[in-house]
């Protein structure tokens, strides 16, 4: 059954190249697995499924979510996967944005767990070249102190956001470890997020030693 989910998303995420590949996917699958080793408790089949499908059906990813969802949805009904609508459950309620406006539901274990790996990919260094990525996809630009973080408290205001890369530190990836569960998780975003800090100020001092105060 693994080996479909993770076939089907390697399928998927072919030509992706702005930081939501495969290779992402198959790193929140793996901590999703290290995470998994502290919790017996917890459903493995069910998040290791929501990891490895997770971004197939992210509104900014995807120009038509239901039709992607379906398209996933008659996959796992080939494969007889019984546990559908749990993890389309999990993948509903996951990302920082679906947090925003607060209608979220609360996650179970499973999603905490799914949730903490997929945040922890977003950080650190994979998290710095994915942000690059992504940021490069939308032609933003790198940094310009002139352009200051926002808030947001919607989705459709985060997702259009004429914001800068360096400024989605700001905005979202410095605040992602206070937002883990987990214990293990909590422990691997230590490093990731001093590493994202370092890089940060770097940028910044070495735009001042050019462009000056």
């Amino acid at each position: 059954m693994i080996d479909k989910l993770i076939t089907f998303a390697k399928n998927w995420h072919t030509h992706n190249q702005d930081g939501h590949g495969f290779d992402h996917v198959f790193r929140v699958y793996k901590l999703a697995q290290s995470i998994l080793s502290d919790y017996p408790m917890a459903y493995q089949e069910i998040v290791l499924a929501a990891a490895l499908l997770h971004d197939t059906y992210d509104e900014k990813l995807v120009d038509d979510v239901p039709a992607a969802k379906q398209q996933v949805a008659a996959f796992l009904t080939s494969i007889s996967f019984q546990e559908q609508t749990t993890v389309f459950d999990i993948i509903d309620n996951l990302s920082f944005s679906s947090q925003l406006e607060g209608t979220a539901k609360p996650l179970t274990l499973n999603g905490k767990t799914v949730q903490d790996a997929d945040r922890l990919d977003a950080i650190g260094a994979f998290g710095i070249a994915r942000t690059i990525q992504y940021g490069v996809s939308r032609k933003r630009e790198l940094y310009d102190p002139e352009i200051h973080p926002q808030s947001y408290k919607t989705k459709a205001a985060y997702h259009a956001a004429n914001t800068t890369t360096i400024n989605h530190f700001y905005e979202k990836l410095f605040k992602i470890s206070s937002t883990l569960h987990t214990a293990k998780a909590k422990q691997l975003a230590v490093p990731r997020d001093q590493i994202m800090h370092d890089f940060v100020k770097a940028i910044e001092s070495e735009y001042r030693d050019v462009y000056g105060n």
